[in-house]
């Protein structure tokens, strides 16, 4: 998708131009061109059923508040449009949905009511979000700490509130902790030259919970101080 911007035509217009007429776009009928007369160039594009929504009509005046109305419009669309692609990939939140916008360079009171919008139309649930990537993270990286699992869903655009929440709910799951543990002692047993206790603290440095990391060596006969 292209940057924003105003999709009215570069062309100057002056105040006192009529809308000439409406015409279908020949590469997509549901959108349509406006043409004011004098000016051979359409002097903007937008969805057709929005005509109304913005009183567009033949033989209106084509005034600069106009051509920034429609703009506008064009811009929120664009930004609306563009969340909704989003969406549709993988889940997201508020602040993945702003930081994307951002970058895109949409201003930050169109992010606010875009966002906005996204909540009110039931689309963006930032404590829906925030269960769903504790569970993915949780099931592709299992027994990870609290702390560490809170921390990775903060960097992902989590509050820290929910992050907190949801790393605790996950972090105690006995199956994660199980499938954690036959890892661990995977890692300790498969070690080659490493000594086991290098191992351990590799596991410790990529978020494993520490008595996870204990109970594998314990069960793989590994004496060490606590």
């Amino acid at each position: 998708m292209s940057r924003p911007s105003a999709t009215t035509s570069r062309t100057r217009v002056p105040a006192s131009r009529k809308v000439d007429r409406i015409e279908s776009d020949s590469k997509d009928p549901r959108w349509a061109k406006i043409f004011v007369d004098g000016v051979t160039r359409a002097v903007a594009r937008l969805p057709r059923e929005s005509l109304t929504e913005l009183r567009i009509r033949d033989g209106m005046s084509w005034t600069a508040a106009v051509a920034k109305r429609v703009a506008q419009f064009n811009i929120r669309r664009e930004a609306r449009e563009y969340s909704m692609g989003m969406l549709a990939r993988s889940t997201q939140n508020g602040t993945t949905i702003a930081q994307r916008l951002e970058r895109r360079g949409f201003e930050s009171v169109v992010i606010n009511e875009t966002i906005a919008l996204l909540k009110a139309d039931g689309w963006l649930n930032d404590d829906t979000h925030a269960v769903i990537r504790a569970d993915s993270v949780s099931r592709s990286r299992p027994g990870l700490s609290a702390d560490f699992l809170s921390q990775s869903l903060e960097w992902e655009g989590v509050d820290s509130a929910r992050a907190q929440r949801e790393a605790r709910r996950v972090a105690g799951n006995l199956d994660s902790r199980k499938q954690a543990l036959a890892l661990a002692r995977k890692a300790i047993r498969e070690r080659g030259r490493r000594t086991a206790l290098a191992v351990a603290a590799t596991l410790l440095r990529k978020g494993i919970e520490s008595t996870i990391i204990e109970d594998a060596l314990r069960k793989e006969g590994i004496e060490f101080d606590e």
